[in-house]
């Protein structure tokens, strides 16, 4: 049974929805230890104190903030508590915006929101709210001690939050060059257009795995058994010239299969 990460209120104003949060994501794939090389013994690291050179323990550690180099100002749980001024049990809605809005690079982690006691009737009415305006709230929350800008929008019979990232924590547009681009042709972009048109289905997220890790998993089994590596084939992708985009695309088309299955 999932546990909850968070329990407090949705506030819009003077109303309080009381909530709980559950992470909607989990770590999958391949979890791989380190090993010293000679015996295949895991490794650790231990904590150690800089200026005495010696292991410390967990209950040793506190929490501070360095302000200037080589400075550093201790902080408290309840100092933090403190200074969130009831932040940390609300998620306060800023302001509602249209559904799809906010650009992609914003959006981070997703949490699933579900009711708490007397929670009921409020969250169903945000939720119906929600789906008929094709709206979502902008809100502010405290997570593990940090301020985060969320959004919370309907998805099936429930409420998402979902965590963006402030403007602050992208990479600027203009510390990204990009080279000179050349304006594709009027019979390249029809020919584009006529694959993506082929190819536009809707998305069913059950039919995709992880396949890295279904490969990393038969490996460790065959191993595990003293059996060779499987043999898997190991296509390299090679630019295509400008010249054979064109032709490319059109046995995209004539195939009609996968992208996988369109070989040249």
């Amino acid at each position: 049974m999932a546990k909850a990460i968070w329990q407090g209120y949705i506030t819009i104003g003077q109303l309080g929805v009381p909530v709980r949060l559950y992470a909607a994501s989990r770590a999958s794939g391949p979890h791989f230890v380190q090993l010293h090389k000679k015996d295949h013994s895991p490794i650790s690291r231990e904590l150690q104190c800089r200026e005495e050179q010696l292991p410390i323990s967990p209950h040793e550690i506190i929490r501070a903030v360095e302000y200037e180099p080589g400075r550093y100002i201790p902080l408290t749980d309840q100092e933090l508590a403190k200074s969130s001024r009831g932040e940390a049990k609300t998620v306060a809605v800023q302001q509602f915006a249209e559904l799809g809005s906010i650009p992609a690079e914003y959006y981070e982690k997703p949490y699933y929101i579900v009711p708490s006691a007397g929670g009921e009737t409020a969250y169903s009415l945000l939720r119906e709210t929600f789906s008929r305006t094709k709206s979502v709230a902008v809100v502010s929350l405290v997570l593990y001690n940090k301020a985060h800008m969320g959004v919370i929008q309907q998805a099936g019979d429930m409420l998402l939050l979902l965590q963006l990232r402030f403007p602050a924590e992208l990479v600027p547009r203009s510390d990204i060059k990009t080279p000179p681009l050349t304006k594709p042709t009027p019979q390249e972009i029809e020919i584009m257009t006529e694959v993506v048109k082929r190819y536009r289905s809707p998305v069913y997220m059950h039919d995709y795995h992880d396949e890295y890790a279904e490969r990393v998993s038969e490996l460790v089994a065959r191993k595990a058994k003293g059996l060779p590596e499987p043999r898997q084939p190991s296509p390299q992708p090679n630019a295509t010239p400008a010249s054979e985009i064109v032709p490319t695309l059109r046995r995209a088309l004539q195939n009609g299969h996968t992208f996988a299955a369109d070989a040249p």
